[in-house]
Formats: structure tokens, C-alpha cells, sequence
């Protein structure tokens, strides 16, 4: 219910006080008094989360060393160092500014185990525990200890090595170019300050392009990009990106070399590339794949005695080092394999080429696509084809993840976007039919009920006509909103404050935003961006993402694609399979042709770009920044930014005859 692969995450309004006071409960129950280590990354919720639950762990007598800001695997080590009973990181990792998380630790300073998680799970369903008479007490602890523990194991190995490190605004910001520079290193940072309304923003492990364009720019040994709590990392070593297979690889190759490699065992995961496997069992060296997680790579570690694991990711275990993925460790044990071996002269390993995609995907969604035989065949058929295809449910975000390898790129982007559409048609069908069977108003059952009126109108929602609208039980809509009558609003909705939904709407699963106006549309698994307009007759479908400040009108089509703040749309186009950046008009009459007949294809254009009236984009596409596509072209070439683009036959006048 509320942990996934990796803690609790969610967006930060999850978090409430009464939800931290029910979670410091549960562990109250599941550990008496005891003493626990808490920390944080930059996130600017992080602090209002701390400071609400270390109030209520004191007063049920728990003790709270306080870290501050350190990355997640220093908490890691200080909660074990310290004696604790357990630590608690408050961050969302690699996720947006806007989200945050929970992930617990055990007094070793190992991910606590999935056992351990469902029986908080259990307590968090009872009711918040009567406070002790006598309350805990805290302490501030700073994380020189930690720093220490990493700079002893190298002591003076690095001296003179040039790094640059990208701290993405996040809990290595300052810490990692401290021990860096203990170690002699020469060190360059950037994005190193404490900004969390910047964390993870176009920087880090998840973007690589600022790094790559400093390491051209410069003169370095060696770069590294960390994530928002520092537990991943990825590695650039002369134009080459070094993700956490890469680096497993290396150190199995670097012990081996050294006579160290025993037993001859790696641990990856499922979504660890193929190449990988091959060049270990070319070695005499065997791969186990563990399930996604680094708790799941720590166990798999200790069940098989393997000296290191990870995930492509960047998460990398070295036994005897630590029990959970360190990004500054890591980054320091490869500084020390290139100065002794030359990191790439131990990456023998050819990568296969892979595809990557996902599907926006609510809980409803994944237990659809958990359950069917029907998907679980088709992947079956694929790999007899000779490809590897991991699909699975994000146990931390709403989506359904897909990797497909195969020996040539386009087969493996082909059979991925085969599998996305296959279980596409699969979820949708299923909303389908459940929207229409339950489109009869006449027909109320347990699980389609009326929501309270009466609450909703004392809580500032105008419902103009109840008798002529339905809203179901569990729709949820802000104050100063107002319903029109002949709506339907179901399922998962979210509307937020001053909204207007105007006659004749059929809204399904939709998270629409602070003020935007609705007009006689449909909308199904769609999120429509504050202050925005849709319609009349515009139709959302799933995985539609509209920014905010977007003008969405009459017959516009909008499919599984993400508009960015700005866009306007205002009649007749069909937007489908498309990403669109921030300040874009798209003509009257444009079409984005996503399908070729066998598999859908993606388009992406930039910001400022202006797409003139019927228009024709064939997938797939590039669309540069400011560019401007004059009105009945057919694009089938990628777009460099600052362009002017025409693509349609010279008018020809002849006599009439």
C-alpha cells in the first residue's frame, strides 16, 4: 500500500502531518523507545517532514540523532556507527523537486527487508498510539564520521587525480568535494550548492548533457554525476558513460586480475544489459540477476557471497565496503581501478543495443497488467525471437517500465514500442469497458456510488444541478470550483481549486489543476496543467500530460504525449506519441502521423517552434527550438533549431478547359 522498490515516494503533499504522526506510530509499535538516525537531501519539504516527525518520534519516547543534509548512504553508516536501532533518509532520489520519500534503514545500515516493510505496513493501518508521558531525546550528529570512514580507505591513492563532479543540487553538493580534496584529488564542482527547488533539474545521473559538454570543455582524468541522495552514480571517462553494469564489470575484472575474484559470481538485475552476461561468462564468470533494487542486489550479494553488485542505474554494493549503493564510494573506487589499470582497459564488455519506454500507468493499471496471461504470452513469443524483454511495474512511480535488447537497435526499439502498444490496448480496453459498463446512471453498485454532495458544497464546490450530474465516491475537488450540470466525473479524479466544468464532460481518472476551465470534453488517465483551458469537444486520452497555461480546443485529439507550459492547440489537430516544448502553437488541422501501420512512433519538438495549419509530422521526429514550419507541409526530416521550414508542391495555374 505504501512501499515500493525503494521506501515510500510520493509527491510531497502525501506527506501530512497526520500521515507522519500515523508513521511514527508504526514505528513506535515496532520498536518501543529505541533510537533512531534521521536525515535528508535538498528538497525544500524535506525540512517541514523532519522537523513533524522527529516532534512526534520524541514524544513517543523515541531518541532522534539528527544528521541534517547528507546523502543517503552516509545516513546509512551513521545510523550502524551511532548504534541506532534504525535510520530514516527522507528524499525521493532521483525523482522531481516536487516529490519526496521515505526509505528505512536497519541498525546495520542495510535497506530494512520487505517482511520488515509490510508489518509497518500493517501497524501504519491502526490507529496513532497514545503519546508517552516522557519524551525522547535528540542530538545533532554531522557527518565527519562518515567522511572519515571513505578517506582512511584511500588515504593518499588519488593524489593528483582531476575529477569533476556534478552534485545536482542535491545531498552531495558539498560533501563529495570534501573528500575528494582530503584524498589530494583536484576537484571541480558543479551545480554544488543546496537549492532544492533544483534537485535532479535537467542535472545529474539522469541527464548527463551539462556534464558531457563540461568534460568536452575541460581538462579532466575522470567525471561523475551523482543523484539527489548520492546512492547512484554514472561515470564519463573520455567521451564514454560508464553506468552501474560498467562499473561491476570492472571491479570483477580489477579483483579477478588481482587473484580477489572469489566466488566467481557478479549481481546484476533484470534490467542489467546482456552484454554484460556475455563478457562474464566469456570470463568463467557467472551473472544472477536479482529483482530491481538495491535492497534486492544486497540480499541476492550475501545469498551467493558475490564481491560486488549493481544496477545499470548506477547503484553499486562492494562487499565489505558497505550494504547499500554509495555514489562517492563508487566514484572513488573508480578513480583508484583507472589510476592502477585504466577504467576502460578493464570494460571489455559490448553493450546490446537496448529500447527503453514506459506507460503512465495508476495502481489500477498495474494490477491489470500484472494479471494477464494474455501480455505474459506475448513476451514469452518475443524472447523465442531472440530478443530480452523486461517489463514491469515501477514500484515508486505510476508507470509500467519496458527494456527490450536485441543484437540490432531497430529490432529492439521495433518489439519495445510492439510490447508498449500490446499492453496499451490491453489497460485501455480494460478502462474502457469499465467506463462503459458503468456509463448508465440508472445502474449504482457498491463500487459506483454518488459522492457527498452536501460535503463537497460545505467544503466551497457550486454543483449548480446535483440531481443532473454525477460525481463518484472518491473524486476529490477543490473549493471555489464549479460544476455544471449533465457531467460525469469517476474514478481517480483530482480537480483543483477555482475549476470550472462546464456542461456535457465525461472525466475519467483525470488530475486537473488550480483554475483551469473544461468545456464538453472527454478526458480518461489524462493531467491537465494549472490555469489551462480544453475544449469544446477535445478529447484527452491516456498518457496525455498537458503543462500548464495551455489552450487545448475544439476537436483536438491529444494521445499519450506531454505537452509543455504554453502550448496552444486551438482546432482540428491530433496530437498523438509526441513530447512538445514549452510556447509551441500547432496549427489548425495538424496531424502528428505516429503510426506506420505496425508500431507507433515518437515526435519531439522543441520550444517556441511554430507549426503552421494542416501540417503533416511523420514519425519518428526532431524539432529544434524557434523553428517555424510553414502551414501544409509534410515533415519527414528532422528540424535543426532557428529554421524555416516549407515541404509542399509549387502551385500550378493552367487554362480551364
Amino acid at each position: 500500500m505504501y512501499f515500493g522498490t525503494d521506501g515510500i515516494r510520493a509527491k510531497q503533499d502525501f506527506f501530512t502531518d497526520e500521515f507522519l504522526e500515523r508513521f511514527a506510530s508504526a514505528l513506535f509499535y515496532k520498536l518501543g523507545k529505541g533510537k533512531v538516525c534521521v536525515g535528508r537531501d535538498t528538497r525544500v519539504s524535506g525540512e517541514r517532514i523532519v522537523e513533524k516527525l522527529s516532534v512526534y518520534l520524541l514524544q513517543y519516547g523515541i531518541n532522534i540523532f539528527d544528521c541534517g543534509i547528507l546523502p543517503t548512504p552516509a545516513l546509512a553508516y551513521l545510523t550502524k556507527k551511532n548504534g541506532c536501532d534504525l535510520g530514516i533518509m527522507i528524499s525521493a532520489s532521483h525523482n522531481p523537486p516536487e516529490y519526496n520519500g521515505i526509505k528505512l534503514f536497519s541498525g546495520c545500515g542495510a535497506k530494512l527487508s520487505k517482511a520488515w516493510e509490510n508489518a509497518l505496513e500493517e501497524e501504519l493501518l491502526r490507529p496513532a498510539a497514545p503519546k508517552k508521558a516522557r519524551e525522547g531525546k535528540i542530538c545533532s550528529v554531522c557527518s565527519v564520521e562518515y567522511e572519515k570512514y571513505v578517506t582512511d580507505i584511500f588515504n593518499e591513492r588519488l593524489v593528483g587525480t582531476r575529477v569533476l563532479l556534478d552534485a545536482c543540487y542535491g545531498a552531495t553538493a558539498l560533501i563529495a568535494k570534501r573528500i575528494f580534496e582530503a584524498l589530494g584529488c583536484r576537484v571541480t564542482t558543479i551545480n554544488d550548492e543546496y537549492i532544492g527547488q533544483r534537485i535532479n533539474v535537467n542535472c545529474g545521473a539522469t541527464c548527463l548533457e551539462q556534464l558531457t559538454k563540461c568534460e568536452k570543455e575541460g581538462e579532466y582524468d575522470i567525471v561523475f554525476a551523482y543523484d539527489g541522495d548520492g546512492d547512484r552514480v554514472i561515470c564519463i571517462k573520455n567521451g564514454r558513460v560508464l553506468n552501474g553494469d560498467h562499473i561491476a564489470y570492472a571491479y570483477a575484472n580489477y579483483m579477478d586480475l588481482k587473484g580477489q575474484l572469489s566466488p566467481r559470481v557478479v549481481v546484476g538485475t533484470l534490467n542489467s544489459n546482456l552484454g554484460l552476461e556475455k563478457a562474464l561468462d566469456n570470463k568463467e564468470i557467472k551473472l544472477v540477476r536479482a529483482m530491481v533494487g538495491d535492497r534486492n542486489v544486497y540480499e541476492a550479494m550475501k545469498n551467493c557471497g558475490a564481491k560486488v553488485g549493481g544496477e545499470s542505474s548506477g547503484h553499486v554494493i562492494f562487499d565489505g565496503y558497505g550494504d547499500t549503493g554509495d555514489g562517492i564510494l563508487t566514484s572513488l573506487i573508480v578513480c583508484l581501478m583507472d589510476k592502477e589499470r585504466g577504467i576502460l582497459n578493464l570494460i571489455d564488455m559490448v553493450d546490446y543495443p537496448l529500447e527503453e519506454c514506459f506507460i503512465l500507468a495508476s495502481e489500477r493499471d498495474k494490477k491489470v497488467f500484472e494479471q494477464s496471461q494474455a501480455i505474459k504470452e506475448k513476451i514469452s513469443r518475443m524472447e523465442k525471437e531472440g530478443v530480452r524483454a523486461v517489463v514491469r511495474a515501477s514500484g515508486t512511480e505510476p508507470k509500467i517500465r519496458i527494456l527490450v535488447e536485441a543484437e540490432q537497435y531497430e529490432t529492439a526499439r521495433e518489439k519495445a514500442n510492439e510490447i508498449k502498444e500490446f499492453i496499451s490496448s490491453i489497460i485501455f480496453d480494460k478502462s474502457e469497458k469499465e467506463h462503459t459498463k458503468n456509463s448508465n446512471l440508472g445502474i449504482q453498485s457498491a463500487i459506483f456510488k454518488k459522492a457527498n454532495y452536501d460535503l463537497l458544497i460545505k467544503e466551497g464546490v457550486s454543483i449548480l444541478a446535483p440531481d443532473l450530474t454525477f460525481i463518484e465516491e472518491g473524486v476529490s475537488v477543490g473549493r471555489g470550483s464549479v460544476i455544471y450540470p449533465f457531467n460525469v466525473i469517476r474514478g481517480n479524479t483530482r480537480i483543483g481549486k477555482n475549476v470550472t466544468i462546464y456542461s456535457y464532460c465525461d472525466i475519467t481518472d483525470t488530475i486537473i489543476g488550480d483554475g483551469v476551465d473544461v468545456r464538453s470534453s472527454y478526458t480518461i488517465q489524462a493531467v491537465i496543467g494549472e490555469q489551462s483551458t480544453v475544449g469544446p469537444f477535445a478529447t484527452l486520452r491516456k498518457g496525455a500530460i498537458i503543462g500548464k497555461g495551455c489552450r487545448i480546443g475544439d476537436y483536438v485529439e491529444v494521445k499519450n504525449s506531454v505537452l509543455g507550459d504554453g502550448v496552444k492547440s486551438a482546432h482540428l489537430s491530433y496530437i498523438g506519441d509526441a513530447s512538445i516544448g514549452a510556447r509551441t502553437n500547432v496549427g489548425c488541422g495538424t496531424v502528428f502521423a505516429n503510426y506506420n501501420g505496425k508500431i507507433k512512433r515518437k515526435t519531439e519538438v522543441g520550444e517556441g517552434v511554430f507549426i503552421g495549419c494542416n501540417s503533416n509530422l511523420i514519425a519518428p521526429l526532431k524539432i529544434g527550438d524557434n523553428s517555424y514550419i510553414a502551414g501544409g507541409s509534410t515533415i519527414t526530416e528532422d528540424i535543426e533549431s532557428n529554421k524555416f521550414v516549407i515541404a509542399r508542391t509549387s502551385q500550378k495555374t493552367t487554362e480551364k478547359r
